[in-house]
């Protein structure tokens, strides 16, 4: 059995254009969420124009999986946008509850957040951008 399902956890990733989106399906909490992490992590390497995670398939988000979105969207800052889709109660009522639609966009579906995303065409981060980077280390920047 393949580990990550043992953990509750799978993600996959798929290029959409200039977006990479990463489908992610089970439980999203303490002993996966670094595996979320890691999965964005490297889809920003790829320098897409936007990220897109899909928490479709997500049946519960803990706080720390919450903590790792809201990171990988300071990291990302102004080089790729970093959007979220969640459709699902497990979702989109904890993150409206802690006010996480307020730091990371959220649609209801993936043809929304590329339609959104589209526009965005910035490859590198704006020098003159005071949360770029925001002093963070790529390490620092996943823990929870």
């Amino acid at each position: 059995m393949y580990d990550k399902q043992l953990l509750g956890l799978e993600i996959t990733s798929e290029r959409n254009g200039d977006a990479v989106v990463l489908y992610v399906h089970g439980e999203v909490d303490l002993a996966t969420s670094s595996e979320l992490a890691h999965h964005i992590e490297r889809a920003l390497t790829e320098s897409p124009v936007a990220v897109i995670v899909d928490l479709s398939g997500v049946s519960f988000l803990a706080s720390v999986g919450m903590s790792v979105l809201v990171s990988a969207r300071r990291k990302a800052c102004c080089s790729t946008a970093l959007v979220v889709v969640a459709s699902g109660p497990a979702t989109t009522r904890p993150m409206h509850l802690v006010g996480l639609d307020a730091a990371v966009p959220i649609y209801t579906d993936i043809d929304s957040a590329l339609e959104a995303t589209n526009s965005v065409r910035s490859t590198e981060s704006d020098p003159t951008c005071p949360d770029c980077d925001a002093g963070e280390s790529p390490e620092s920047a996943y823990s929870a």
